[in-house]
């Protein structure tokens, strides 16, 4: 089915199931889709997503702009490096690395394949995301695990995309995202106090935010660039 959106035709994702109402979301490509019960006819579904057209819109628009900023060097010619636009170059070499040079970001590809472009990408964010936070870490290993007898944590890095960062308290261990590259490091420095708040309050009450906000009061102004 299509629908007409912003002047613009657009085909819906329709999904049929066992349940009541009829959900309307926008997936992380920005397409219309639809879970509705059986018995759901295309004039009921038509009319929730007329109903809903500047939200359909926003949130097209959003999803947008996250898969520019997420964009992970793969068809270049932009992407986003610690929340700064980089224009994207290839060039062959003998081994995969990537340079960050003003505004200028190459990659030094054996092949330039998608995999190789996003393999590398990823080893260089890890890298540099480590840095950034080992950096930074002194503050928080200092107010947070000497202050109350806690070890001290290991970091390690991984790419996620449903979560910014893992705390293990009972292994003593951060785990944060590769994806963090994208956005400023202020992003970055939020994302691994909330880590170390974990080891305090292993929830997400108040309490844990009154922690937060004791070390780092602008904590949501940071939290917002991240949604």
């Amino acid at each position: 089915m299509d629908v007409l959106i912003g002047g613009v035709s657009q085909p819906v994702t329709i999904t049929r199931k066992r349940m009541k109402n009829i959900n309307l979301r926008i997936s992380k490509d920005g397409t219309i889709q639809i879970s509705c019960p059986h018995y759901a006819s295309e004039a009921e579904i038509k009319r929730l997503i007329y109903m809903n057209e500047a939200w359909i819109l926003e949130q097209q628009l959003r999803r947008k702009q996250e898969n520019e900023i997420n964009r992970e060097g793969v068809n270049g010619p932009v992407l986003y490096w610690l929340g700064e636009k980089k224009y994207v170059r290839y060039l062959p070499a003998k081994r995969d690395s990537l340079t960050v040079d003003g505004d200028i970001l190459t990659f030094y590809l054996k092949e330039e394949t998608d995999e190789r472009i996003e393999q590398t990408f990823r080893k260089a964010a890890a890298k540099e995301i480590l840095r950034l936070a080992e950096e930074r870490r002194g503050a928080w290993d200092a107010l947070i695990c000497h202050a109350h007898g806690l070890p001290l944590p290991e970091i390690t890095m991984r790419y996620m995309t449903s979560r910014w960062g893992v705390c293990y308290p009972r292994k003593a261990k951060i785990t944060l995202s590769t994806r963090l590259i994208h956005y400023p490091v202020e992003c970055m420095e939020y994302v691994l106090l909330h880590e170390y708040a974990h080891f305090l309050v292993q929830n997400h009450s108040p309490a844990f935010y009154a922690v937060i906000a004791q070390y780092m009061p602008d904590y949501k102004e940071r939290r917002k660039r991240l949604k």
